[in-house]
């Protein structure tokens, strides 16, 4: 596969104890102003999380180092007694909502491969729900500010399309399977639905999946494998292939309504044939690994 660039901006909650807390007296960057990080990456106050951006990396070793030292940069940032946590969603305590800030949910419009649409703002019931997301962005352009030979797709409209659907097929549907909790059930209600992306001027955001996959370095590496498999379903034309199998009916269907047993039917049939080895150990490894995760601190040697 030709070289390509990924990145990404994970939200976090912050935890004292077993209550969430807001994030927003500890972080000094917001959406208008992040605050750069030591390892060059950014940090900002997201409503009542915690958002830092890594720096594009080249690489899955250089991407995973890349998110541990902006993980590494937070963890330095937040007071003793204080815990960053990895989780879908949360109910936080009225108390933690108070300051204005914490009732902002504006962001920039982001849309739908699938009805080429912008997709309505989410509206939630439960005026203490929160959610984090961790999107993906992928990257073709050079240090000359030029798109990679063979990957110029992802500078085209078309391509852009048939890159985020390339995903669902593998981060989504796969991570229907990993990201099976409550918590993941409770968020897809909301955001990241099937085909959720953002067009770039380098590429795409991809902004489908929760924070699950920082969990541990493993799981980093898998997303990262799956980009690459991703992008090479692209270039290679073996996407419509792939769509003759599994309909975009029923990706949708899977990753929206968080179908575990119809996503493991997938993969088993249509999807496993197109993984590379790197992708197919990850996976299994992931999978078996899932239940067993500690604390961001004790995965990621912080």
């Amino acid at each position: 596969m030709e070289e390509y660039t990924i990145g990404t901006d994970p939200e976090f909650f912050l935890k004292k104890g077993d209550s969430y807390v807001s994030a927003i007296p500890f972080i000094k960057g917001s959406k208008h102003d992040p605050k750069v990080l030591p390892s060059g990456g950014t940090i900002q106050r997201d409503n009542v999380a915690v958002e830092f951006a890594t720096v594009p990396a080249e690489n899955g070793k250089d991407f995973v180092n890349k998110v541990k030292d902006c993980l590494k940069d937070t963890i330095d940032i937040i007071p003793e007694g204080y815990e960053l946590v990895v989780e879908p969603s949360a109910t936080f305590p009225e108390s933690e909502l108070e300051d204005p800030e914490a009732c902002e949910f504006g962001c920039d419009p982001d849309f739908n491969a699938y009805l080429l649409s912008e997709n309505e703002k989410p509206w939630c019931e439960d005026s203490t729900f929160r959610s984090c997301g961790a999107h993906i962005h992928v990257g073709c352009l050079n240090d000359k500010g030029e798109p990679t030979k063979g990957l110029e797709f992802l500078i085209e409209f078309h391509g852009k399309i048939e890159t985020v659907k390339a995903m669902d097929l593998l981060h989504g549907i796969i991570s229907t399977i990993l990201d099976n909790s409550l918590a993941a059930t409770q968020r897809r209600e909301l955001y990241g639905k099937a085909g959720c992306h953002r067009p770039t001027k380098y590429g795409v955001e991809y902004r489908v999946l929760s924070n699950y996959w920082m969990k541990s370095p493993e799981l980093v590496m898998l997303m990262n494998s799956l980009t690459k498999d991703a992008l090479s379903l692209v270039s290679s034309g073996k996407l419509k292939e792939v769509l003759n199998l599994v309909t975009e009916d029923e990706v949708q269907d899977v990753i929206n309504n968080g179908k575990v047993e119809k996503a493991n039917e997938i993969v088993k049939k249509h999807i496993e044939q197109y993984l590379s080895s790197d992708s197919k150990d990850l996976f299994k490894l992931c999978k078996d690994n899932m239940k067993k995760y500690k604390t961001v601190k004790e995965e990621w040697g912080l």
